[in-house]
């Protein structure tokens, strides 16, 4: 989210004017904080927060400086880079996953589907590996099964959709830079 406030005294800019006037405002919720929107533009969403009450007044963004700072500034530059000319395409794109961390994050959500539907007790690694992570499996159960590489994977990858679902997510959004040590 992008963060919006008057500028000081002697800067110019845009003022909050602009984003009331936006050509597509998919959403927009006044707050005791302020306005917050959800801009589009060509494929792009973008949040923003416009602590200005005065629409006229040229603004700034606010970055705080916690964890996310570098995300914010990213977002904030990427938003500049479409908010003061709207018909060039901008410099910086907001980071996108890659072809196979989309099939991931596919493979992610369907092991937390399936674990969801049918519930954890009910459903075993074994059903589940052969289910969707290995479909055609040959590996059997018992000892051949407890021994395997497959099962050692589909348990990680279980831990790993579990984890997403339990925060982990957050890293995702903030591209990797928002992760917490």
């Amino acid at each position: 989210m992008v963060i919006f406030d008057v500028a000081p005294q002697g800067f110019s800019g845009c003022s909050a004017l602009e984003f009331v006037s936006w050509p597509k405002v998919l959403a927009r919720q006044k707050l005791v904080c302020g306005d917050q929107m959800i801009l589009s533009h060509r494929q792009t969403l973008y949040r923003i927060c416009l602590l200005a009450v005065d629409t006229e007044l040229p603004l700034a963004c606010v970055i705080p400086r916690d964890n996310m700072a570098m995300v914010r500034h990213r977002a904030s530059a990427c938003f500049g880079g479409i908010s003061s000319d709207r018909q060039h395409p901008h410099i910086y794109e907001p980071p996108q996953p890659t072809e196979f961390q989309r099939q991931r994050l596919q493979l992610l959500c369907d092991i937390l589907d399936l674990v969801a539907v049918s519930g954890a007790e009910s459903l075993s690694t074994h059903e589940l590996a052969f289910r969707r992570i290995y479909p055609g499996m040959t590996v059997g159960r018992g000892a051949e099964w407890k021994s395997s590489s497959h099962r050692r994977r589909t348990q990680r990858l279980i831990a790993e959709a579990r984890a997403m679902m339990n925060g982990g997510y957050r890293a995702l959004l903030a591209g990797g830079e928002g992760r917490q040590k």
